[in-house]
């Protein structure tokens, strides 16, 4: 059985990576695998940002198949993860990354071996403290910033270094999990990157500072347009690092593992003041779910694919690929299955939903809805969906829409009481043993 490296990288988008046509040099490294791998072009995260996109890529399900993991954020028991799946056909399984919102304060070391997210002492972040409580915090995370280097998420190298300890004494097949952090904000890339895309360099303190201001919301809202350039700079800068990151590993873990397939993607991307906003938040423009995906491995095909897919269908494509069968609980289907268009979702205060094919895109709440034609229009700027002409495709389009929400209800209720059997069967059976 072949071994799986999945990769994901937090906020890469793809339009700013090399193999994905961008001006810069972002990605050299990533693009020699595109061109030796299975390089998809028009791959779709399934949510904007990673509380919605990775319980959806890791299970095949949608992501707001359980609201209440959306808004408290504790991976659903009603989910059932690769990992779980391939450590029932005898895989050795791994995680190892630094994002408190998959750690394993919300469940998300379910179906691993060994999970290592470095959260002792970080994860409190998101528990509501006091004010004097949350400057101090504060203020010690800027003097390790300045003074120690230390950033919010620990550094690519430390994650490639727990990995490859983990890999020295591994049984095989395996599955790891890598999710690196670097491109996610504060960006503070080091200056050789910089310094190899022909960028001006910046110093320490002012890469700390800049991205004080963009991880703190409420300063993220004051910064003036002029000044999105250096974000982008440095932003790009963390991918040409990541870039890096990923040959040494990919390399090393090549060399001593030369039957394993390579999976390189993102849980979502990051918007610039496209729409409005930094970071990224509820929405789904193509800046926020157009993600990389490339597969990379002995006896994989040099093939690029054009037709839209979404990460729906990543394990589904895994165990395909794997020769494996899928089960009844994956939503998706593999990529060479798929039928050319993406649906992604996102909860804010009410359900956002968004269809995308290779030509259009439709976005739908109920406050709202917009149409795009992508081939006019590709930064979906113009909304088209009060022209009369376009009345049809509308129409066409919501009723995959509506039919998409009523088969996640339907299956939401379905989940819902196979997990009270469970639970229910469990308890008789704690009562039966403490009877007996």
């Amino acid at each position: 059985m072949k071994n799986v490296v999945l990769i994901s990288i937090d906020c890469l988008r793809a339009d700013h990576m090399s193999c994905y046509g961008y001006r810069r040099e972002t990605t050299p490294f990533i693009d020699s695998l595109a061109k030796r791998g299975l390089f998809f072009e028009n791959a779709f995260a399934n949510g904007p940002n990673t509380r919605h996109s990775v319980p959806s890529f890791l299970t095949s399900t949608y992501p707001l198949l359980f609201l209440d993991e959306v808004r408290a954020g504790r991976f659903h028991a009603g989910r059932k993860s690769i990992a779980e799946r391939l450590k029932e056909k005898g895989y050795s399984t791994a995680a190892i990354h630094s994002n408190p919102y998959i750690s394993k304060f919300y469940g998300y070391d379910r179906g691993f071996d060994y999970f290592n997210d470095f959260m002792i002492g970080q994860v409190e972040d998101e528990i509501p403290r006091g004010k004097a409580s949350k400057v101090f915090r504060e203020i010690i995370k800027g003097v390790k910033a300045v003074f120690m280097y230390k950033l919010p998420h620990e550094d690519g190298r430390r994650i490639n270094e727990e990995a490859l300890k983990w890999l020295e004494g591994v049984r095989e097949p395996f599955f790891l999990w890598l999710h690196y952090m670097d491109v996610h904000m504060p960006y503070v890339p080091p200056n050789w990157s910089l310094r190899e895309l022909n960028l001006k360099r910046y110093s320490h303190i002012k890469k700390i500072w800049m991205g004080k201001k963009i991880d703190d919301i409420r300063m993220r809202e004051k910064i003036r347009d002029r000044e999105i350039t250096d974000y982008i700079n440095l932003y790009d800068g963390c991918i040409r690092y990541v870039d890096w990151i990923l040959r040494e590993l990919i390399q090393k873990v090549e060399k001593n593992f030369s039957d394993t397939i390579f999976i390189i993607t993102a849980d979502h991307g990051e918007e610039f003041r496209e729409h409005g906003d930094l970071s990224h938040l509820e929405k789904l423009y193509d800046e926020l779910i157009h993600v990389p995906l490339i597969f990379y491995g002995k006896g994989l095909d040099s093939k690029k694919i054009e037709k839209v897919v979404s990460l729906i269908g990543l394990v589904p494509t895994i165990f395909y690929l794997l020769g494996l069968k899928e089960d009844r609980l994956m939503q998706g289907k593999n990529f060479f299955e798929e039928k050319g268009y993406a649906i992604a979702e996102a909860w804010k205060d009410e359900r956002i939903t968004a269809y995308r094919d290779e030509q259009w895109k439709l976005i739908v709440s109920d406050q709202k809805i917009e149409l795009y034609n992508l081939k006019d229009d590709p930064k979906e700027q113009k909304n088209l969906y009060t022209k009369m002409y376009h009345r049809e495709k509308v129409k066409e389009i919501k009723r995959i829409i509506d039919m998409h929400i009523k088969l996640i209800e339907k299956e939401r209720e379905k989940r819902n009481t196979l997990l009270l059997q469970e639970r229910t069967k469990r308890f008789i059976n704690r009562l039966k043993a403490r009877g007996g």
